[in-house]
C-alpha cells in the first residue's frame, strides 16, 4: 500500500490546500521589506482570525503577565512577526481537514499546540541554532499532520488500525509501517513539501522526529527536541489520544544530555498545561 499512497499524494486532488490567508502571510513574512501594516491588514481580512489571535496573544501560552493586546496591530507588535504567523496557523489548521473518523480532532490539536509550545521552549532553553528555533514551534504543531493524511485517505483502513492497536508496547510508527509500508511522519513530510509553502528544513524535521536523533551524540538540534516534547506531552497528559501513553518512553538520560534542570522543566509542563486549559476554550472557538 505504500506506492498506492505516496501516488495519492501526488495526484490526489481533495487534499486540502493551504488556507490563502496563510499562504498571503507566509510571502510577507518572508519578504525582508514587510512592515507591521501590512501583516496586520492581511490579518484583519479574516474576522474570525483576528478576534481568536488576539486572544490567543494574550493567553497564558503567549502573553501572560503583561499588558493586553486589543487588537490586530498591538498582537503584530507585541508578540512580533514570525510568532503572529504561528499563531495564525495554530488558529487555521484545524479547519483544514475534515473531522477525522478514528480519534478525537480536539485532543489531536491540543496535543499539537502542546508539542509547539515545548518544542520552542525547550529549542531557547537548549540554545540550539537561531534558525532552528524559527521554526521550531510550527515543527511540533505539524509534526502528527500525517496522521490526519492518513485519516483523509484511507479512513476505513486507518481506523481499523487505531482501534486495533489500544493496548501496546509498540509505537503507532512501527504499527503503520508494519500495515501501511509507511509511517505518519513519512506520509507528513510527502504531503506538506508537495503541497504547502514552508520551510524544507522543517519538513525534514517532521520527517524524522521519530528517529533515534541522539546516536551520534549530537541531541541539541530540532529534530531531537521535538521527539522530546512530544514525549513529554504523551507522558503529562496531553497526548493525542490514539496510542497509550506509556508505549512512548522517554529516552533515558535525555534530559542529562540536553543538560536540563528537573525543576526548570517541571514548571515548563505546568505551565503548558496551564496554557492548554485556557488556549482550549479559544481554539473551541467560545
Amino acid at each position: 500500500m505504500r506506492d498506492e499512497l505516496i501516488s495519492l499524494i501526488e495526484t490526489k486532488g481533495d487534499l486540502p490546500p493551504i488556507p490563502e490567508v496563510l499562504i498571503n502571510l507566509e510571502k510577507r513574512v518572508n519578504d525582508p521589506d514587510c512592515d507591521i501594516l501590512e501583516i496586520s491588514a492581511i490579518i484583519e481580512t479574516e474576522p474570525v482570525l483576528s478576534g481568536r489571535l488576539i486572544q490567543l496573544s494574550n493567553s497564558v501560552l503567549f502573553g501572560g503577565g503583561r499588558e493586553k493586546s486589543v487588537d490586530v496591530q498591538d498582537s503584530v507588535m507585541r508578540l512580533g512577526i514570525k510568532m503572529v504567523l504561528d499563531l495564525a496557523y495554530t488558529i487555521s489548521l484545524p479547519g483544514v481537514f475534515k473531522k477525522p473518523k478514528g480519534f478525537n480532532q480536539f485532543n489531536f490539536w491540543t496535543h499539537s499546540l502542546g508539542v509547539a509550545y515545548l518544542t520552542r521552549s525547550l529549542a531557547h532553553i537548549v540554545k540550539i541554532s537561531y534558525e532552528e528555533i524559527e521554526f521550531a514551534y510550527m515543527c511540533g504543531l505539524m509534526h502528527d499532520i500525517g496522521i490526519l493524511v492518513f485519516d483523509h485517505l484511507i479512513p476505513d483502513q486507518y481506523t481499523e488500525l487505531l482501534e486495533s492497536i489500544k493496548s501496546t508496547d509498540r509505537t503507532l510508527a512501527e504499527h503503520e509501517e508494519e500495515t501501511f509500508g509507511i509511517t505518519h511522519a513519512e506520509l507528513g513530510k510527502r504531503f506538506i513539501e508537495r503541497w504547502w509553502p514552508v520551510s524544507p528544513d522543517m519538513v525534514q524535521a517532521i520527517f524524522t522526529h521519530h528517529d533515534d536523533t541522539g546516536k551520534d551524540g549530537n541531541v541539541k538540534h530540532i529534530a531531537h527536541l521535538l521527539t522530546t516534547a512530544n514525549l513529554l506531552a504523551n507522558q503529562n497528559g496531553f497526548g493525542n489520544g490514539i496510542v497509550p501513553e506509556d508505549a512512548a518512553p522517554l529516552e533515558y538520560g535525555v534530559l542529562d544530555k540536553l543538560d536540563l534542570d528537573f525543576e526548570e522543566l517541571e514548571i515548563l509542563i505546568e505551565n503548558t498545561k496551564e496554557g492548554l486549559d485556557a488556549a482550549q476554550a479559544i481554539l473551541k472557538g467560545s
